[in-house]
This record gives C-alpha cells, sequence and structure tokens, in this order.
C-alpha cells in the first residue's frame, strides 16, 4: 500500500506541476486543444535536456507539447501587446500590398510611355 499512495501522490504532483506550466486556471479557452499548425524549430542541448525531463516525468507528453505550452504561456502573458503588434504587422501589410500596386502600375505606365 505505501507504493500506491506514493504513486498516487506522484501523480497529482505531476497533474499540478502540469497544469502550473500550461496556466490552464489563467486562461480560459486558450490552451493546447487548438494547437493545429506545426512549427519546426532547433534548440540548445541544455533547452532540449530539459524538455526531455519534463517528458520523462510524464508532465508533458513529447517535446512539442512542452514548447507549445511555454510559448502559450508567454503570449498569454502579454496578450495585448501581442494583438497591437498583430494589429500593426496588418496595417503594415495593407500598406505594403498597396506600395506594390503603385509600383507594378509605375512600371506599367513607364513601357506605355514609350
Amino acid at each position: 500500500m505505501p507504493d500506491d499512495d506514493f504513486s498516487i501522490k506522484m501523480n497529482e504532483a505531476q497533474q499540478s506541476l502540469r497544469e502550473e506550466i500550461i496556466g490552464l486556471h489563467s486562461v480560459e479557452g486558450f490552451g493546447l486543444k487548438k494547437r493545429e499548425i506545426s512549427v519546426m524549430t532547433r534548440m540548445s542541448v541544455d533547452i532540449v535536456e530539459i524538455l526531455d525531463a519534463l517528458v520523462e516525468l510524464e508532465i508533458f507528453k513529447s517535446r512539442s507539447e512542452v514548447v507549445a505550452a511555454f510559448v502559450e504561456r508567454v503570449i498569454t502573458a502579454r496578450k495585448k501587446m501581442f494583438d497591437e503588434i498583430t494589429t500593426q504587422v496588418k496595417e503594415i501589410k495593407t500598406k505594403k500590398e498597396s506600395v506594390l500596386q503603385l509600383a507594378f502600375q509605375a512600371t506599367l505606365a513607364d513601357k506605355e510611355d514609350q
């Protein structure tokens, strides 16, 4: 029975740590369930060792899940700032498309003038 108690406490600790790391209680509706796009990245050996430790402890199922949780946590903590960045990037894209159209028209006009 002592092993069962230890196993139950270990499982509870893992789940608690997992929830704390992911931040499920701090942000509703913004969790790992919405992951749809795969992103490849390279990381240092030191960082991968930490990821592997969290996977080995069964706090996360994979390295990918750990990285996704940490990235979501950082962005969520500064959501307003990242929303503003996204808004400004959209405005920049709109301006860029407009400038590209003008540049294209200018090159056509140049050809017509010749």
